[in-house]
């Protein structure tokens, strides 16, 4: 009787445990009881978050003593300078496989866009202001400076949907260009009298926009990740960029 009573209750629980077993199997095949999915949104907001004054400038544009105000920028274009043939050959590798995972909102290989690296932004200035930094990078002596790129990354800029992807300059190069753009802006000031409104070191680092996508609707991550791993860090181009003066 003893004996049966026990072997009755081993059954009873062998039962109820094969039962658990296969409910944690049909939830698990359901998605109830899976890992959490890896979140697609872009983490990495700019320096120059909220970017409200255009081209990376975190402040508004006002007037000043009455006369309107805007965001002027200096930049090293493709078409004026001799950018190695690997690294533009990697860039328009990159917005394929950007295309492969959705629709890009912007890219800046296509619809008559040019591929610049930003020397700096002049947030919010007088046309009268705009016309002396005009005239002093006209004449600043511009020396020639080797950059190499490294990786993407995603950047988020301002309130909104839209991220932009953006091909980051190496550290040695970060360092290099932002000695010589803070040189400048000491020498513009120097020079003219008009202060730089927000240094180059609050703004985003140097580089290469490739385009701009909502996040909302794009595995910003997941593209980001395979760009990368197609074009290792470090291997965009061999021949080095050379800089010679922005326009």
């Amino acid at each position: 009787m003893f004996v049966a009573r026990r072997c009755h209750q081993t059954l009873v629980l062998l039962a109820l445990l094969a039962i658990f077993i296969v409910f944690s199997v049909l939830l698990r095949l359901t998605g109830f009881f899976s890992v959490s999915h890896k979140s697609e949104k872009c983490l990495v907001y700019s320096p120059a978050f909220p970017s409200l004054g255009r081209a990376g400038c975190k402040i508004r544009c006002v007037e000043k003593e009455g006369k309107a105000t805007k965001t002027y920028t200096a930049a090293f274009y493709k078409k004026d300078h001799d950018w190695p043939k690997e690294l533009i050959e990697n860039i328009e590798t990159s917005a394929s496989i950007l295309k492969r995972y959705g629709h890009p909102k912007t890219l800046n290989t296509e619809d008559g866009r040019e591929l610049h690296l930003s020397f700096d932004y002049y947030c919010c200035y007088t046309e009268e202001e705009a016309v002396k930094i005009g005239k002093f990078l006209n004449s600043f002596s511009w020396t020639s400076q080797e950059v190499r790129f490294d990786k993407i990354e995603c950047a988020i800029h301002g309130y909104g949907d839209a991220v932009s992807l953006v091909l980051m300059a190496d550290q040695k190069s970060q360092q290099e260009l932002t000695r010589w753009a803070l040189k400048n802006e000491r020498d513009l000031e120097l020079t003219t009298g008009v202060r730089k409104h927000i240094p180059h070191t609050s703004l985003q680092d140097f580089h290469i926009t490739l385009g701009t996508v909502n996040q909302s609707s794009f595995p910003v991550r997941s593209a980001v990740e395979e760009i990368n791993k197609i074009i290792q860090p470090g291997k965009w181009h061999i021949s080095l960029v050379i800089l010679h003066r922005p326009v």
